[in-house]
Order: C-alpha cells, then sequence, then structure tokens
C-alpha cells in the first residue's frame, strides 16, 4: 500500500478558467443592470449638469486686482560684520542673521497676519461714492451683517464706528473676526492671496472681491501696510545701534565742551596769578578735555558706521506692476461645469444602481 507523503500534500489545481468566466458573467449583469435602469442614471446625470450650470450661471463675476513686487534684503551680511563690534561696546550681541535672503515665507505669513491685514481694513477709502473704513465696504458688498444677524440681533446693519481695536466691544471683536476671516481665507479661499515665484524671486499680491474698486484699493492698501512694517521690523535692530551710540557721541561732547569751558573759566578767574595747587587743577582739567575730545572723535566715527549699516541694511519692497482700471473679470466657465456636473452624476447614479444591487444580493444571500 503507497503511503501519502504528509510533505507534498496532493490539492486539486485552480479552476483558472472559471474564475475569469465569473468575473466576465459578473461584469455583464452589472452592465445589463446598468442598461436597465439607464433612464434613471441619465436623470440624474442631466439633474447634476443642471445644478453645476445653474451654479455655475448664479456665481458672481469677480474683479482681480494683482500687484506684483520684489524684495531688496539690503546688504545686511557686511552691515551686521561691520556693527558687530558697536554692538558689544552695548551689551548686545551681533547675532549672524541671514542678510541678504529673500524670505519668502515670512512675506506671505505677514501678507495674512491680523496686524496687517486689520490695519488695511480700517484704512478709509472712497468706494461708490461712499467714504468709509474697507471693512465696512466688505461688510456691505457681501451683505455679512445681514448674515451675522440671522443668529446675533445686535448685527443688524452693522457697521464699524471707529478703528480703535483696543476698546473694542465683544460684538466688535466678534465682527473683526469674521472680516479678517473672510479677507484671508481659511477652509475656503479668501479675498486677498499671496504667492511667490522661487524662479524669478517675484511675490504677486491679489484681490478678488465683486466690487472692482473695492478689489484695487485692497491690494494697494494691503501692500502699504506690507511694506512699512516689513521695513520697520528689519532695521530695528541697526536703528537701535545708531541711536545708542548717538546719545552716547552726544553725551561725550557736552562733556568735553564743558571741559574747554571750564578750563577758560579757570584761566579766566585766576588772572594768570597761578599757585602750583592751581596749576595742577587746571592741567588735571585740561587732560580731562583732551580726553573728551578724543572719546568724541572716536563716537564720531562708530556713529558714521552706524548711520552707513542702518542704510544699507534697511530693505526696500519696490512694486513692479500695480494694478489699474479696469481691472479683469473673472467668472466659472459654465461649459465645463456643465460637463463636470454631467459625468458626476452619471457616476453617481451608476454607484447608487450597483450599490442597490449589491446590498439586496448581500440580504437574500
Amino acid at each position: 500500500m503507497q503511503q501519502e507523503n504528509p510533505a507534498h500534500p496532493n490539492y486539486p489545481p485552480q479552476d483558472d478558467d472559471f474564475s475569469l468566466k465569473k468575473l466576465i458573467q459578473t461584469g455583464l449583469d452589472y452592465f445589463w443592470l446598468l442598461w436597465k435602469n439607464k433612464w434613471w442614471i441619465i436623470l440624474l446625470g442631466l439633474l447634476g449638469a443642471g445644478g453645476m450650470c445653474l451654479k455655475a450661471k448664479l456665481t458672481p463675476v469677480k474683479f482681480g486686482a494683482p500687484l506684483t513686487f520684489a524684495l531688496n534684503e539690503g546688504d545686511g551680511g557686511s552691515s551686521l560684520s561691520a556693527i558687530s563690534g558697536l554692538l558689544g561696546q552695548f551689551g548686545l550681541g551681533g547675532g549672524g542673521g541671514a542678510g541678504g535672503k529673500v524670505s519668502s515665507d515670512k512675506i506671505i505669513a505677514l501678507s495674512k497676519s491680523m496686524r496687517i491685514v486689520n490695519q488695511a481694513l480700517f484704512d478709509r477709502v472712497t468706494i461708490d461714492g461712499k467714504y468709509d473704513f474697507i471693512a465696512n465696504h466688505i461688510i456691505e458688498v457681501y451683505k455679512m451683517d445681514q448674515k451675522w444677524a440671522k443668529y446675533n440681533p445686535n448685527f443688524v446693519n452693522f457697521r464699524f464706528k471707529h478703528n480703535v481695536t483696543d476698546s473694542f466691544t465683544l460684538d466688535e471683536n466678534s465682527a473683526l473676526k469674521g472680516v479678517y476671516g473672510f479677507t484671508v481665507g481659511g477652509l475656503e479661499p479668501g479675498l486677498v492671496t499671496c504667492v511667490y515665484d522661487r524662479e524669478s524671486t517675484i511675490f504677486t499680491l491679489r484681490s478678488d472681491t465683486e466690487k472692482e474698486a473695492l478689489s484695487l484699493e485692497l491690494t494697494n492698501h494691503l501692500f502699504e501696510r506690507l511694506s512699512k512694517f516689513y521695513i520697520q521690523q528689519s532695521s530695528d535692530k541697526q536703528k537701535l545701534t545708531y541711536d545708542l551710540i548717538k546719545a552716547k557721541a552726544d553725551s561725550l561732547y557736552k562733556k568735553w565742551t564743558g571741559s574747554e569751558y571750564a578750563v577758560s573759566s579757570s584761566i579766566q578767574n585766576q588772572n594768570a596769578l597761578w599757585s602750583p595747587v592751581d596749576r595742577t587743577q587746571r592741567d588735571i582739567k585740561g587732560k580731562q578735555s583732551t580726553i573728551y575730545a578724543m572719546a568724541y572723535a572716536e563716537s564720531l566715527k562708530n556713529l558714521e558706521i552706524a548711520d552707513h549699516a542702518l542704510k544699507n541694511s534697511t530693505p526696500f519692497i519696490r512694486d513692479i506692476d500695480k494694478p489699474f482700471f479696469p481691472l479683469d473679470t473673472t467668472m466659472p466657465n459654465w461649459i465645463r461645469q456643465t460637463i463636470i456636473g454631467l459625468f458626476l452624476g452619471l457616476a453617481l447614479g451608476s454607484a447608487i444602481i450597483i450599490g442597490i444591487k449589491i446590498v439586496t444580493d448581500a440580504i437574500k444571500s
């Protein structure tokens, strides 16, 4: 009797032809199922196409105001090396820094910061003959007060009355956060975008709103606020050093001139009748005056170095192309949106029919 080798069990060969036939048959079953319900699928496709087309038609036209600008960081590296010794005299670290490199991430982050955007929002501009805050123009154009009033009646016909944010009420702070979030965007795109092209090293600041004048004013004022803040905060350290050296130079100048007057006064009072003690005091005052004069001369040289470093390290933002009327308009392409809606509807209808089939078969089994 032949024994079966347990190391090599005899498995029945798999029926590949059967699996392929079953797969083809299943595909044909689903195809005929979809063909049988084709009118329902077509109906959903038409509904999707109609919905997307209607949405495109109802989407308001937006006016785009792009502004391109370039950033020049100045001669930060050489200025910092020249001024590092001066900083040490006042107990301040030289701080190497990464001067001369465009900080694209910093500019983009600042363009969306609450400090910069809120300053621009509370600039007054004239739109359609009405002189008001940009924030109030945004509230009026997008009827934001009506949307807020559904949840809080205090926002009926709400407008900002002043721009002193520190004294804002709770409702005013809530409104400010709403306008700010609507401007910079979050889960949905905002009114303002800022992008950076690493090849050309050029920034593009753009506003897209439903009011042409609002887009133009929002872009220009945001760029102005961004430029001023970046230049100021970038040169603060060099400005502090310059102010410290200038204060030291002024102090030495007063001491030097005071010593000179003291020597002249002592000579005049003694009327050329000098005792040894008086002569010694005069010599001491004269030497003090000389020391103050030398220290003042050195301070003037340091002041020139600090002034040169401040001017060279101060960056500037140069606008390249500014927006002007008439602005370009952007609107959804209703033909493309209709085609997208058609395919989405057909796909959804097919998925529903197949899903019902799968659930029905599972229940029966």
